[in-house]
Order: C-alpha cells, then structure tokens, then sequence
C-alpha cells in the first residue's frame, strides 16, 4: 500500500444527514484508506449547541460552537455542509472559503439561491466546491458531465429529479389509485427524506436543476425564477388517461439548449411508455441525455436518503484530496458563466394532452378544433367518452397535439374555457 496521506476534513451540522454521514465515514474509513491511501480523519464537528444531547457514538472531544476552532486549524483543508438553509449558513460558509477551505455542500437550498456568489469567492480564494452531494442522491451525475462526457455536446437533458415524488407517482400507477391514498403508506414516510411541501410542489426539483444547470452548463439562474410544477393536482382520472394513451406521468426536469437561449422547467410530463426512463420507479432517480458522440446517455440510481447522499460526500473528499494534497488549486480550475438567456415557459414549444369536461353533444371536438386551428396548433389525436359521475353523465374530449407554442396553447384553452358547454377545469399536461 503506498504512504498513509491524512486527509483533515470538518463536518458543519450534527442533524439528521449530519449523524448519518458519521455513521458511514466511520464504517467506510478503513476501506478508502485501503483504496486510495487517504487517510479521512474527522477533525472537528460544528453544532449550534454544546449541551445538546447527542447520539452516544459520536466522539464528543470533536464537538465544537466556535467557527474559529474550524477556521484556524490549518490542518483542516476541506469542510462538509450538511447545515442546511441560507442563514447563517451563508455566513458561515463564505468565511470557511475565505480561509482557504475547499467545500463539499448538501445544501441544495443554498447552492440554489446563491451559487454566483459561492463561485466568485472559490475562484478569489482557488478553493473547490463540489455540489452534487446537494442533489439529494448517489447519481454522479455532474461528474459524468464534467469529465465522462466532456467531448460531448448535450442537446437535452430530462431528469427526475425527486425520489420522494417518484414514489408517489409510482405507486398511483402501479396501484390505480389515488395521491391521497399513495400519501398513507407507511413507506413514504419511511424514506430518507422527509416528504415535505417542498417536493410536493416541485421546488426541491427546481432547487436541483438550478445547481444542476449552474454547475454543468453554466447557467446563472436562481431556482426561484424556474418554472415548477408539483404533483398535488394529479388524479387517478390522469393517471388512467395516461395509460389508456400510452404513456406514464413522470415529474420531469428538463434543460434543453438551442442557439441562443435554454430551456429549464420543472412539471408532471406524459412519457411514452416505451421509454426508459418510465422503467425508474419507486424513490430512485435518473437523468437522461441526447449527445452527438453517445447517443442515448443515462444515469440511474437512489435519488432518496442518507446512504445515497453519503456516498457522494466521500467520492467528493477523495476527489479534492487527489487534487490539491501538497499542491495548490489549478488556476485554471472555474465556472464559465453561459450569458444564453432562459426561456419563459410560454416560449417554450412541446406535445401536449388537453382534456375537456363537458356537455355530451354534437358538435364539441369540431368547436374545440377550430379554436386550436386558429392558433395554429395541429391535432395528432382526439377522441370523446362520457362518464357517469354520481348520476351525471359528463362528457370528456381527449386532445394529443403535435409540437406547439406553449403561449399558443394557453390562448386556445382560455377561449375554449370560455364555452357554454365546458363543465369543469381543463387539464393540461406537457408531453416528452
């Protein structure tokens, strides 16, 4: 084996993912010193409270609520966030980047919001961030776009991004059944991440492709100003209609770039069935990836949970270390700012569903086609059924258009809306 290489590092945070990661550094320490020679020793532990009770395993002599034990330990050469939050997260972190300590974040909060100024203070400082632990999983996925597939040019990236939604969507179409009742299962609560309103709303994914997009393609956006849609208004109806057309609803997280300008969205999307990444299922995640040199191009794995983001975590400690031990930062080592703008989601153009509750009579897919005529819109498919719906027959009109503007498509619906013989909200949904 060659020479022992100590490796100091300090963990920032002793919550949920902060006690976990202990865990398994722990457990793992002996196996990567066999593998790599870097000896990863734990040198210190931030915590907001020194008389906090803590689980028996972890050593108290690394315990420390002073920053400056961490910041004046020349010894310690990388810390990990596993804080969470903007403040005083924020804080904290640009005076260890000041003092020259590289950073490995699982703060997707913070790295969504302030990735530009984290950047700019590593490259004054030639220090190293390594994000992806922040996307919440164990899929290397900005790694194989930095380095696998760096001769590559990506015309499109689609994600799912969120293993807890996943789960949910999953189980709806392998159970026919409603989000109400998928929310009951013991297992949803079970996962390594809490379910919260976040991912339910799908900003947790728009928190990821904003790393994601800064850290892969240099696109400066704040996860705030991307489009996101949730899966809180996703019914069985939907789901069955999926399936009777050939497709399956994923939440879906695609960055596409054109000449001169990208798109980046977040939304619960028709996938056809025949695709892979309808064959992710349950918490894991994927992303994939059109490229000119590959081809098809996907990464698969746990998107949910402490042992997923762990892993990354300690890839990420090995990866700085094989980097900067007894050297310093490569100068040429920055994040090249894309000025491309994003597009709004109403500049977008895709395939969509419409589905229209309404009265069953002659003449409603005809009024309906004429309206999207006049936008231009071009029908692949339609087709009506009636349902009877305690005691009232409801009519349905299916619609599949081809390739689209979306700002088209919603002058269209706004107009049929609008029809005497619309009984209820008009469903749209995005198609891959």
């Amino acid at each position: 084996m060659n020479k022992k290489k100590k490796v100091g590092f300090a963990l920032l945070g002793l919550g949920k993912l902060g006690t976990g990661f202990y865990r398994i550094w722990e457990h793992k320490r002996a196996d990567i010193l066999e593998e790599t020679s870097f000896d990863l020793e734990l040198r210190k532990i931030l915590v907001r409270h020194s008389d906090f009770r803590r689980p028996t395993f972890v050593d108290q002599s690394l315990l420390t609520t002073d920053i400056n034990e961490i910041l004046n330990d020349e010894s310690i050469s990388i810390v990990i966030d596993a804080i969470g939050g903007i403040e005083p997260t924020f804080s904290v972190i640009k005076n260890m980047i000041e003092h020259k300590k590289h950073l490995v974040s699982a703060n997707r909060m913070l790295l969504a919001s302030k990735m530009t100024q984290l950047t700019e203070l590593a490259n004054t400082h030639k220090i190293y961030i390594q994000p992806e632990p922040a996307l919440g999983g164990g899929v290397p996925i900005i790694s194989a776009i930095q380095r696998d597939l760096l001769a590559n040019d990506i015309r499109q990236m689609v994600g799912i991004l969120s293993g807890t939604s996943n789960f949910i969507l999953s189980e709806m179409t392998a159970r026919e059944t409603t989000l109400q009742e998928v929310l009951k299962l013991p297992a949803v609560q079970k996962m390594g991440e809490t379910l919260s309103v976040i991912d339910y709303e799908g900003s947790d994914a728009a928190q990821k492709i904003a790393i994601l997009a800064a850290a892969s393609f240099g696109v400066e956006i704040n996860y705030l100003h991307i489009h996101a849609e949730g899966i809180s208004d996703i019914d069985l109806f939907d789901i069955l209609s999926a399936k009777e057309l050939g497709y399956e609803i994923k939440l879906l997280a695609i960055l596409k770039e054109h000449e001169d300008s990208f798109e980046i969205r977040i939304h619960p999307t028709f996938v056809p069935q025949n695709h892979p990444l309808t064959l992710v299922r349950q918490e894991y995640t994927a992303f994939f990836l059109e490229t000119d040199l590959l081809g098809d191009y996907m990464v698969y794995g746990k998107g949910v949970g402490i042992e997923a983001t762990s892993s990354l975590i300690l890839r990420d400690i090995v990866a700085i270390a094989s980097l900067t031990y007894k050297t310093t930062r490569r100068d040429n080592y920055k994040l090249n700012w894309n000025k491309k703008t994003v597009l709004s989601i109403e500049d977008i153009h895709s395939g969509f569903y419409l589905r229209f509750p309404c009265i069953d009579k002659p003449g409603v897919i005809g009024e309906i086609a004429r309206i999207l005529g006049e936008q231009n819109i071009n029908i692949a498919s339609a087709h009506a059924e009636v349902h009877k719906e305690e005691g009232i027959e409801i009519g349905y009109v299916h619609i599949l258009i081809e390739n689209a503007l979306e700002k088209s498509v919603k002058v269209a619906i706004d107009q049929v809306a609008k029809l005497d013989f619309i009984r209820d909200k008009i469903k749209l949904f995005r198609i891959l």
